[in-house]
């Protein structure tokens, strides 16, 4: 029998964001996606009032030896930054993943401060196909995706498609998830679609169907700038400017390689369940104790199918449930504050890790207009069922 991550005593609570930096994002940014990630880790070490001098790990798209392809040229982290390091992550440089393998690097003596970040610039409009107008990474060359012209969208639409068919939601109520959230970045200055709204979710049904069943404002941004976070012990992080973050608890369920084959529901469709539930578990809470969901947004039915698997609703409950509790700040379970990858901003390489950014920011009780009174635990989330994998980190203040 393999013991549970507390029959082995795994903690990761003596780990601490201590500083988080996020650029400006916009639909397109002059520059390079080095340049804009460059800017994201000097802003968080800003933050935090950390020295370079004394960061000794990274977790980011890793273009020196062994890592993988990010830069033309002899761009490198350890050049960038002017020296080396014990440790280097790039597996999943960006999110929870990051978060995590920083964290575990960390309780494992392999480092003892690590920049993760990630993000994109002069790199979004265009794809491998032609004259679509998509961002690339949403069209990958994988096998049985490139030849049929997919893109992520309808990878998540075959998903989508049949929990339609068998639960019918009603489409009213299943359209003020977006309008809610993209209200959140209607308000949110910093956001790409500040000021756009406000949206209805008329709106959001006569927006254009891109891909059955989402409609266009169903479905989230594709947009540039990049995000970063300072990860380090909990008694070092005391010493920083801010409070520290705490990681009361995270993990990642991974079934397949994204985007290769196509996603079947009964196969996908309570994915992130074993992610959520054990972060819970690390953290010592149940779904009813999280203040503030920070969730992976890629579109309307994954906030959904996220809040069903969590089981703070049953399957096929979701629409309906969402609609009487409600999302919004003044909502029982507020969602995506800052406007989410539908409002806020998603940037490929950094769309996750902004999730974290905007739960430190409600947990310090510095998020501006989307705060949310009194909130302590918030949970951040990553991917989804289309992407056939998920990932979820739990985070609280200091005690």
């Amino acid at each position: 029998m393999i013991p549970s991550v507390r029959q082995r005593g795994a903690s990761l609570q003596g780990v601490a964001i201590a500083g988080i930096g996020v650029t400006r994002q916009a639909r397109q940014i002059d520059g390079t996606s080095a340049a804009v990630c460059l800017e994201a880790a000097m802003a968080a070490l800003d933050d935090a009032g950390f020295p370079l001098a004394e960061v000794d790990g990274v977790s980011a798209r890793w273009p020196g030896p062994g890592g993988t392809v990010f830069h033309p040229g002899s761009v490198d982290w350890s050049g960038v930054f002017g020296h080396g390091f014990t440790w280097v992550g790039d597996t999943y440089p960006q999110g929870a993943p990051g978060l995590l393998d920083a964290a575990s690097a960390i309780v494992a003596g392999q480092c003892e401060a690590a920049l993760v970040f990630g993000g994109r610039a002069g790199e979004t409009v265009g794809s491998n196909s032609g004259d679509s107008k998509v961002a690339a990474y949403t069209r990958p060359g994988n096998e049985f995706v490139a030849c049929w012209g997919s893109l992520t969208a309808a990878q998540f639409a075959l998903v989508a498609q049949v929990y339609m068919h068998r639960f019918a939601p009603d489409r009213g109520r299943l359209a003020q998830i977006p309008a809610t959230i993209r209200n959140a970045g209607t308000v949110n200055p910093d956001a790409i679609m500040f000021g756009r709204g406000p949206y209805t979710p008329a709106d959001v049904l006569a927006s254009p169907m891109v891909a059955e069943p989402f409609h266009l404002l169903d479905l989230c941004l594709a947009s540039e700038g990049a995000a970063a976070m300072l990860v380090t012990t909990l008694e070092r992080a005391r010493d920083c400017r801010h409070a520290p973050v705490v990681v009361l608890g995270g993990s990642c369920e991974w079934r397949r390689q994204q985007y290769v084959n196509p996603p079947r529901y009964d196969d996908v469709y309570r994915v992130g369940a074993s992610a959520m539930g054990r972060a819970l578990g690390m953290a010592g809470l149940t779904a009813s104790g999280i203040d503030v969901f920070e969730l992976y947004d890629i579109n309307s039915f994954e906030v959904v199918r996220q809040f069903e698997t969590l089981g703070l609703c049953g399957e096929g409950e979701g629409v309906d449930y969402l609609a009487e509790a409600g999302i919004g700040l003044d909502g029982r379970h507020p969602t995506n504050t800052d406007g989410g990858l539908l409002s806020y901003s998603h940037t490929g390489f950094s769309g996750p890790t902004m999730k974290i950014v905007e739960a430190v920011r409600q947990i310090r009780g510095s998020a501006g207009v989307g705060q949310v009174p009194g909130a302590e635990v918030v949970m951040a989330t990553g991917a989804g069922s289309g992407a056939e994998y998920h990932n979820a980190v739990v985070l609280g203040p200091d005690r």
